[in-house]
């Protein structure tokens, strides 16, 4: 059975989350105020909250055209964990070289992450002393070539 998305919109006019084509895996998210947290942060406001199926949680990434704004997600994903019903904000560094506040304003009303709805799975965590050996080891960040 698929999840159930409820989402709510707390303003007039607000578009919620939809998806571009029926088979796209996010529904994008529109800007629609934001806060200049300094250091080129800005924590722009979707207008909606939302509330997921159980056994489900909302990942919030950001839509590939923002590439075009000089804009970063500021924490790469961001989770909405099941229960959270609070506003979704989404957080943005500038990194162009223009007036920041200007490319921040452009973004309002404009679509600039989507919303994913995963499974959410969970586990048991036990704390050992060691770990099985495997070939590979310790080798990270490269170490494959």
């Amino acid at each position: 059975m698929p999840a159930h998305l409820k989402i709510q919109c707390h303003r007039q006019g607000i578009a919620p989350p939809n998806r571009a084509h029926s088979t796209d895996a996010g529904m994008d998210l529109t800007a629609y105020a934001y806060e200049n947290r300094g250091n080129s942060v800005f924590l722009f406001d979707t207008g909606i909250s939302v509330q997921v199926s159980e056994g489900y949680y909302v990942e919030v990434v950001p839509r590939s055209s923002i590439i075009k704004t000089d804009f970063v997600m500021a924490n790469s994903v961001g989770v909405i964990d099941p229960g959270y019903r609070g506003r979704i904000f989404v957080p943005f560094r500038y990194i162009g070289v223009q007036d920041s506040e200007r490319a921040a304003q452009a973004l309002l009303d404009q679509r600039i992450a989507q919303l994913l709805v995963r499974r959410l799975e969970t586990c048991i965590i036990e704390v050992v002393e060691t770990l099985n050996e495997t070939e590979r080891g310790v080798g990270g960040f490269g170490s494959t070539g």
